[in-house]
């Protein structure tokens, strides 16, 4: 069964008389209220834009009460102080993934972007530091080193090692 709830920009392809792509129907709420811990409302979807409030909405006509966008990188960690400034219903994490570690150190950064997450951590809506992984299956162990996640290890944060 449908949920005739769900925000326009979710229901399913053509629904809206336009004919375009859309996402699947949305499912019936769930029985009981729930928190999304880790997503990510800055990755795109095929040429799908939504925006936080409607992503938010479609969410709680589901059940889904509120969500932790997770920051990856700069540029989405960035993203997640801006979107819970934005919204009530975020709360955020931040973090440079350790995929993307080795690129901001061959570039010399890497010390700038560790502090400035470590800024943006201090955000009274950002709670944890994420998305830091430890992705051996990408990495085969070669990443870069937990050593290398000062602002977890001196935060009064949890870490979401997504």
């Amino acid at each position: 069964m449908r949920n005739s709830l769900t925000p326009v920009p979710f229901r399913a392809p053509g629904s809206d008389g336009t004919g375009r792509q859309g996402y699947p129907p949305a499912p019936e709420p769930l029985p009981v209220p729930v928190m999304d811990n880790h997503t990510h409302l800055d990755f795109p979807f095929d040429e799908l834009k939504v925006g936080i409030a409607d992503a938010l909405d479609a969410a709680a006509a589901v059940g889904v009460q509120g969500a932790v966008q997770v920051g990856c990188d700069l540029e989405s960690s960035r993203f997640t102080v801006q979107a819970v400034e934005q919204d009530p219903r975020l709360l955020g994490a931040v973090a440079l993934h350790p995929n993307d570690a080795p690129a901001y150190a061959a570039r010399g950064e890497l010390e700038d972007a560790l502090a400035e997450i470590e800024a943006l951590a201090a955000h009274p809506r950002i709670r944890a530091i994420g998305e830091t992984g430890l992705d051996f299956f990408r990495t085969e162990g070669k990443g870069w080193p937990t050593s290398a996640i000062p602002s977890a290890a001196t935060s009064t944060l949890p870490n979401a090692w997504g």
